[in-house]
């Protein structure tokens, strides 16, 4: 009767010991909670009540969405490094090829009323307006020579200067505007568009993008980001707020992600020419040493020095690796994909997939220091 009660209870306790260590029991497992955790939804202000717009103190960086977490439940990943540039507070004027757009260190809610108080000041008369493409149109408007014209301001000033170097006398003028996220949080771009309607056809109106757009006069474009870029400067410290332009752009440039295998990549929302400068300026500014270049396959041959692993100059690798290497890494870059969306990925000198962690480092590089 001793020995079958002493039977029970060890297979009573043997029995227990999962419901001791399961989710549910007296110890809870919580390692891999954040597998399954889900955003709570936004505070909802009851009727009646006024939503004064609050700042969080202490905000909680936002977390990129992993598709395949359970990848690494025992390791989950770190978040992402941020890194900036020397000029990455300025309001500048990017360059490729005939192409330029500014570049402001802004969120667009805050970018889009400063934009439109521009074209106010300006005379200008707004006919389209959409905030989720983060576009605007003005009305045609009539730029008169220096003699005969009565409202004088930066932009009809700066259309006369390009209209007497163009010999254009003729025909009314429209400023076509897309807002747009930039390639980093909370920064934007401003692409601008000059038309006169005596150039051949206007192009259609509502379009969202301005990509096939050609300016009319693209000195008066050059100068017309100048002037604009130098206004959004001087109120840079003025935080209106525009919640009509929350969702300016949503599809973010860069986006750091996992493939289904689990490995790191850097997806680019742009055509292939942008996307190639943007990852030279990036390895270039990087301190990674360049050995070769292939803009035809899309693929750049680094090395990382040993100085960015041992720490004996100071660098970007060497604040963000504790990987233990002692030696050079030579790796390749590889630019895939079409149209407007291509993939950076990270390979070794064989072709094969590097350490997942430096692979992740080299993105984070190439995505912080991507314009």
């Amino acid at each position: 009767m001793v020995a079958r009660l002493v039977t029970l209870t060890m297979v009573a306790w043997l029995a227990g010991c999962s419901w001791l260590n399961d989710d549910e029991g007296v110890f809870v497992d919580r390692r891999d909670d954040y597998l399954t955790a889900a955003q709570k939804p936004p505070l909802v202000v009851p009727d009646g009540l006024t939503a004064d717009a609050l700042t969080d103190p202490f905000p909680i960086p936002p977390t990129p969405e992993q598709v395949n977490a359970e990848f690494f439940p025992k390791q989950p990943p770190l978040p992402d490094a941020i890194y900036t540039g020397d000029n990455r507070g300025e309001v500048r004027i990017q360059r490729l090829s005939t192409r330029r757009w500014l570049a402001v260190p802004e969120s667009p809610v805050t970018v889009w009323p400063k934009l439109k108080q521009f074209l106010a000041e300006n005379g200008m008369t707004v006919t389209y307006e959409q905030p989720a493409d983060g576009r605007i149109d003005t009305d045609w408007f009539v730029v008169q020579p220096a003699t005969q014209q009565t409202y004088r301001d930066v932009v009809r000033l700066v259309l006369q200067e390009s209209r007497k170097n163009s010999n254009l006398a003729t025909g009314r003028e429209r400023l076509r505007i897309r807002l747009e996220r930039g390639m980093q949080e909370l920064s934007s771009e401003i692409h601008v568009r000059e038309e006169n309607d005596s150039q051949g056809l206007p192009s259609p109106p509502a379009v969202a993008s301005l990509n096939g757009i050609s300016s009319s006069l693209p000195e008066a474009e050059d100068e017309l980001l100048r002037e604009l870029g130098a206004y959004i400067a001087a109120r840079v410290s003025e935080q209106t707020v525009s919640r009509v332009a929350a969702n300016i752009s949503g599809v973010q440039k860069a986006e750091l992600a996992r493939d289904m295998a689990g490995h790191p990549v850097l997806r680019l929302r742009l055509d292939y020419e942008r996307a190639w400068a943007a990852l030279s300026k990036a390895l270039e500014n990087g301190g990674v040493e360049i050995l070769s270049a292939d803009d035809g396959a899309g693929v750049y041959t680094i090395r990382v020095p040993e100085s960015v692993f041992t720490g004996k100059e100071p660098g970007f690798f060497s604040r963000m690796l504790s990987l233990g290497r002692k030696k050079s890494e030579d790796l390749r870059v590889m630019l895939t994909g079409e149209g407007e969306s291509f993939d950076v990925t990270v390979q070794d000198g064989s072709g094969g997939a590097p350490a997942d962690d430096l692979s992740q480092q080299v993105l984070v590089l190439i995505k912080e220091y991507a314009v």
